[in-house]
């Protein structure tokens, strides 16, 4: 049985094919409609022609955010990295509800997650836009639908360093 199977992928590289795709093109007279059809419900062109979310009511100066370094643990660099990913709506609106209740404003909400890392004892730094050194930041993490404080260890220009115990929703105030 091994013999077949080896033979088989053997044959399989030795006769594979190539697949060659075909280049799209959008003819200019469509651009028109597709701004037409962005217009009718409400969005811009890049918003109605991906899934990326430009624009949300009431949702507007997020500051940028990404991985500033390797994750911290046990107080030694490792190689890993945060994943900083986007988050829905409803955590956008729940993190300003937060903002308001501590009378900051919202800097930003992300998802953060470090998979195959030991968070036990993590610090990551991330990069804040707008945020300068002395600058009074917060930041929190929804656990279970509460916002639960999390350590900020660290400010300076256009960086916030955290204590990361967990994945999750994160929330940055001024």
């Amino acid at each position: 049985m091994k013999k077949f199977l080896a033979l088989g992928f053997a044959l399989a590289l030795t006769f594979s094919t190539t697949v060659c795709a075909a280049e799209t093109v959008v003819p200019e007279k469509d651009f028109d409609r597709l701004d037409t059809l962005a217009d009718g419900v409400g969005k811009t062109l890049p918003e109605y022609t991906s899934n990326a979310v430009a624009k949300m009511d009431g949702v507007h100066g997020q500051a940028k955010i990404a991985s500033g370094s390797n994750v911290f643990t046990e107080g030694k660099a490792t190689n890993a990295t945060c994943i900083v990913d986007k988050v829905d709506v409803g955590a956008i609106r729940y993190a300003q509800q937060k903002a308001e209740q501590t009378g900051g404003t919202m800097l930003t909400v992300v998802k953060l997650t470090a998979p195959g890392v030991n968070l036990a004892d993590a610090q990551v730094a991330l990069r804040i836009e707008g945020v300068k050194t002395g600058d009074h930041i917060t930041a929190y993490r929804s656990v279970k639908g509460d916002w639960t404080a999390v350590d900020v260890t660290a400010v300076a220009d256009d960086s916030v360093t955290i204590k990361f115990p967990q994945k999750g929703i994160y929330t940055f105030i001024r």
